[in-house]
């Protein structure tokens, strides 16, 4: 269980030199000597795992058992000023906030001419960075000059930059609409990306007739508007499996925000998001290139900030592993698990579960495709047993198939039985049963203690014959675009491994390339 003083010391940690620097100039008192504080500071900055005890007995007794608690909730607040005091000196908010401040402090001063050369210069830049919150304080403020100004007050200039609004008030109230339903597609989908239940798709259906009830037009002046109507649509056809109909969405969203690179600095989360939907929509349309090509456009290196270049990051390793695993480009998947190998886990703690779970996936697929199974068995589980939220609950069902099968290509009785019988007993609750899971299962079961190559070929050609059966169902299709098991069953079948398989298959009908 993580404690406070477990924060404190993450805390204290996450701390880059300037800013440390910042907080002892800005935070410390001169007077009265060296604070306990600082002391406590520097000693759990050098701690490689937070030691109370150790704390205790080298400051004794200025601290104390009695005294540390204090002393430690008046540090991590004074730390916690400086970091946001540091984090906002750049901020384009903070300073049209503070112009705010000042306008207001210059008004109730009478000064109202100097308040109004501030609110002349102010308007613009709150409006081309769409910062609605400040632009309404900023109206506020207006009002207020207008019943206390003078009769020398320029208010018709005042008033024409007053009413260059980039947004009308419908188009205003139609994007804040927008807003609340993004936000809540952003909470559906993690429930589930697919096999979805069915008042969850109820509910998607109504929300995609929500946004086409608005009126949206390309021109639109607002970013944000032109923002929030596109993803929400493309997100709302993707979980409806309409990726031909989510691409072009994405396609012009990522070119907005090209064109307005500005974004990307400020609200770098949404541009992440975006990317994530061209992960997800663009590899299961087959839209090779365009996903290669928006992953390494020069744009993406306007993300700086630690925690979404982690993110953004993660997620170029997914699109590119997924890229490289479906075009058979082993070497590239090879250079690419050395690398997460090292890196992984500088970005795990900040990333989210949902996000965690799914880099452990692909390095477990990863690692599947190239036989090096410990790895792969080490990866998926550790995804699946580690990072639980209760997200995505196609996840779980993901996990006990690859467990499956990487036991069962090492061919280790004990390990196989294991998870063949946490399968089966998580399947026989679960409530949904889908008939190439069940297939698949009993194959894997059936095969793995059969001696005689025709009838484990047999029983491989009959799980086939299902998965040929029920290729139309939309849940099975989605599943094997995460794992090909089909492909895995006609490796056997060929007397191949899996990599010769997808190899064959790419050059019998020479894929798209993704370089």
């Amino acid at each position: 269980m993580k404690t406070s003083s477990d924060f404190l010391w993450q805390l204290i940690r996450s701390l880059k030199s300037a800013e440390k620097t910042y907080f002892k100039r800005n935070f410390i008192p001169l007077k009265n000597g060296e604070k306990i504080y600082l002391k406590l500071f520097d000693a759990i900055a050098v701690q490689k795992k937070y030691d109370e005890a150790a704390i205790l007995k080298k400051f004794s007794p200025a601290l104390s058992k009695k005294n540390i608690a204090f002393q430690k909730h008046y540090l991590q607040k004074q730390v916690c000023n400086a970091i946001a005091q540091y984090d906002s000196k750049n901020s384009l908010s903070h300073e049209l906030y503070n112009n705010v401040l000042l306008i207001r402090a210059l008004r109730k001063r009478g000064l109202i001419d100097s308040a109004n050369t501030i609110w002349k210069k102010t308007v613009p830049k709150a409006r081309a960075a769409e910062i609605f919150p400040i632009l309404t304080m900023l109206v506020n403020e207006f009002e207020k000059m207008i019943l206390t100004g003078s009769s020398e007050t320029p208010f018709e200039e005042l008033h024409t930059i007053f009413k260059g609004r980039t947004i009308t008030y419908n188009d205003f109230a139609e994007m804040i609409t927008l807003r609340d339903i993004y936000t809540e597609i952003l909470l559906l989908k993690r429930n589930a990306h697919f096999d979805i239940e069915k008042d969850l798709l109820e509910r998607i259906k109504f929300l995609l007739e929500s946004v086409n009830n608005i009126n949206y037009k390309k021109e639109t002046k607002s970013f944000w508007f032109r923002h929030y109507y596109l993803l929400s649509k493309a997100t709302l056809f993707y979980l409806l499996n309409e990726v031909d109909n989510a691409m072009p969405l994405l396609t012009e969203a990522f070119e907005d925000w090209k064109q307005n690179k500005q974004f990307i600095l400020k609200d770098g989360e949404f541009f992440i998001e975006l990317l994530y939907m061209i992960n997800y929509a663009g590899i299961l349309h087959g839209s090779y290139q365009f996903v290669f090509k928006s992953f390494n456009d020069p744009v993406t290196e306007l993300i700086k900030e630690p925690a979404q270049r982690a993110n953004f990051e993660a997620i170029k390793y997914l699109a590119l592993n997924k890229l490289y695993n479906k075009t058979a480009k082993y070497e590239e998947v090879n250079n690419l698990l050395q690398v997460m190998k090292t890196k992984y886990r500088l970005w795990e703690p900040l990333l989210n579960a949902d996000l965690n779970r799914s880099i452990h996936f692909s390095l477990g697929i990863a690692n599947f495709a190239l036989e090096q199974y410990e790895d792969a068995l080490y990866f998926v589980k550790r995804g699946n047993n580690y990072f639980k939220d209760g997200t995505r609950q196609e996840y779980t069902t993901i996990a006990h198939i690859l467990l499956l099968l990487i036991t069962y290509s090492m061919n280790n009785e004990r390990l196989f039985e294991t998870e063949y019988r946490a399968t089966y007993t998580y399947f026989y609750k679960r409530k949904k049963k889908h008939t190439f899971e069940t297939a698949l299962l009993e194959c894997l079961k059936n095969s793995f203690y059969m001696a005689d190559k025709k009838m484990k070929i047999a029983a491989y050609q009959k799980a086939l014959h299902i998965f040929n059966k029920n290729k139309e169902d939309v849940v099975q299709k989605l599943s094997i675009s995460i794992f090909n098991y089909p492909g895995w069953l006609m490796s056997k079948v060929q007397n191949i491994s899996y990599r010769k398989y997808v190899e064959n298959k790419v050059n019998a009908e020479i894929p798209l390339t993704v370089n």
